[in-house]
């Protein structure tokens, strides 16, 4: 059983990367760091140097999957999707662009999809 259980924590690692990897890919294909930047500023009248210091402060300003500039393993780990990735899997989730606390959030809505989802799964209501 015990064999059963790594094995399966083993094919979770892979599974969770790949899923990472397409949302990542998806939202990213639709909407890219300057348009984040300009929707967050307020459409179409903002400047690209408030464009360029908003990307800098919530560090959108970094290639999304290869940085080429960087040397030797900081051409994977100073992008985007791997600083993105890594606070994903070590639970840091931050803060929302709106400036809220993402576990605060979860803390607080945790309780009540709990409470439907925990009994429908024991009881099979």
């Amino acid at each position: 059983m015990w064999q059963y259980l790594i094995r399966r924590i083993l094919y979770a690692i892979p599974i969770l990367l790949m899923v990472n990897l397409l949302t990542f890919s998806l939202f990213f294909m639709i909407n890219s760091p300057d348009d984040i930047a300009r929707m967050q500023l307020g459409g179409k009248h903002t400047t690209p140097a408030a464009i360029a210091h908003w990307k800098a402060t919530h560090h959108y300003n970094l290639p999304l999957f290869y940085n080429a500039q960087a040397h030797q393993t900081a051409q994977i780990t100073d992008t985007l999707f791997f600083q993105k990735t890594m606070h994903l899997f070590t639970f840091r989730f931050g803060q929302s662009l709106s400036e809220r606390d993402i576990v605060e959030d979860m803390r607080q809505r945790m309780g009540p999809s709990l409470a439907i989802a925990v009994p429908t799964l024991i009881f099979g209501i």
